[in-house]
């Protein structure tokens, strides 16, 4: 089980930039990768697979059991983990669900990202604040981001007074700046120039970035005693998964589990197609629908024949976005309807972060009184949210009450990661 993670010091350290560019590196190679991001982040994700060609997925403890992650990190070929957040930081304040957590229920090396720009020596004191934080903290390099060249001798050399390993650096590159965290609904010309961007920093990845280290330190992780969860085949019924610009936040490891009960996926879009194609269950999932309300608004024959299958008994999960288009209308456009309510944007974040979620009656996915956990981060609000889950937030339990379900519908803003939920994916299949 070869790999490493690359983390952080903070947020906006320029770690996903660093990932990227040594993803395309080590594909230019031709290497057999993986991709990786800790917590719930789909969008990073997503971007690995739409613009280097990477299959990825999600590591989560919140969500999954140390078995479960290890059967999900357990591939062939070598496995590259980018963090989330700092390196030690996790659920409101605790180390529960942060990159560290992963790495140490994995025993993963982990090379540190540190941003550069405004510090030189003091940069000895933040690694090893961090290398010594944790007695295993599982740190076995840094690489430095946006360092002037004639700079990195010094860094490398104060590496080695702490006896961590410098993995190089990247300078400072203007034209590779990747863009926003909108990424999931770039245009066709957006991406070939994120592309651009990610040849750019492959060709310094290569210049200055110790690969054939990095690739070394992957294959000399710990193999690791677990029990394999092994899934099994329950179901060959067939789910159409709504994937466009509208609708993009897919968990590849949900279509993956799906597979793996033994569904057929096919995939449609309510921006361009006229109906969802033949199927015995229905997945919306989240997106910007928002962006593209008056395109949804005017493929009547999508929202009709949506509405009129979900109404006649078909099966569906539709969260966030895609609970958004089961509304009446978001922004005043007219959507499908199953839900008798209307989305409209906020001033900031409704609900970010984990939650666990209590059933208040039986449905689709569980029985009254069960759990499920899940996440949220949206800032549109509907006038009709729904009450059929009881939502507490871990560690600070602020509660509510969200989403709609029936004995064939979920519908709400919390995202379900079905690997953490199986039960759930298992009752959705039957």
């Amino acid at each position: 089980m070869a790999r490493f993670m690359i983390a952080g010091v903070s947020s906006s350290c320029g770690k996903t930039s660093v990932v990227c560019g040594i993803l395309k590196a080590l594909k230019d190679r031709g290497h057999n990768i993986r991709s990786y991001k800790c917590g719930p982040d789909y969008i990073d994700g997503m971007l690995h697979k739409r613009a280097i060609g990477i299959p990825s997925g999600n590591l989560d403890s919140f969500f999954c059991t140390r078995d479960e992650i290890c059967t999900l990190l357990d591939r062939d070929g070598i496995s590259v983990i980018e963090g989330v957040m700092g390196y030690y930081d996790g659920i409101a304040g605790s180390e529960r669900a942060s990159s560290y957590d992963i790495a140490d229920m994995t025993d993963t090396p982990v090379v540190l990202v540190l941003n550069c720009r405004g510090i030189s020596n003091s940069a000895g004191a933040i690694i090893k604040g961090f290398s010594q934080y944790k007695d295993n903290s599982h740190i076995k390099g840094v690489i430095f981001n946006r360092l002037s060249p004639m700079l990195y001798e010094n860094m490398k050399e104060l590496c080695n007074t702490m006896g961590i390993k410098a993995y190089g650096f990247l300078p400072d590159i203007k034209e590779a700046q990747l863009p926003s965290r909108h990424l999931g609904l770039v245009t066709d010309e957006d991406m070939a120039s994120f592309r651009r961007k990610i040849d750019i920093l492959a060709e310094n990845t290569e210049k200055y970035i110790d690969i054939d280290g990095l690739l070394e330190l992957g294959e000399g992780a710990e193999d690791l005693s677990y029990k394999r969860i092994n899934i099994e085949k329950i179901s060959d019924r067939t789910i159409a998964v709504a994937r466009d610009n509208a609708f993009c936040f897919n968990y590849e490891d949900n279509i993956w589990l799906l597979k793996e009960m033994g569904c057929d996926i096919v995939y449609f879009s309510p921006l361009n197609d006229k109906n969802i194609p033949p199927c015995d269950k229905l997945i919306l999932s989240g997106g910007y629908p928002e962006l593209y309300a008056k395109e949804l608004s005017e493929n009547k024959s999508m929202l009709m024949d949506i509405k009129s299958k979900i109404k006649g008994g078909l099966s569906v999960i539709a969260e966030c976005g895609g609970f958004m288009y089961l509304n009446e209308s978001i922004d005043g456009y007219s959507m499908a309807g199953v839900i008798r309510g209307n989305s409209v944007k906020g001033s900031s974040l409704k609900h970010f972060g984990y939650i666990t979620m209590t059933a208040q009656k039986d449905n689709i996915l569980c029985k009254k009184g069960e759990e499920i956990k899940a996440h949220e981060f949206h800032y549109y609000r509907s006038d009709n949210e729904g009450r059929d889950f009881h939502a507490v937030k871990p560690l600070s339990k602020r509660d509510w009450h969200t989403g709609h379900l029936s004995v064939n519908m979920y519908c709400g803003f919390p995202h379900i990661y079905l690997w953490g939920n199986r039960k759930a994916a298992e009752n959705f299949v039957r």
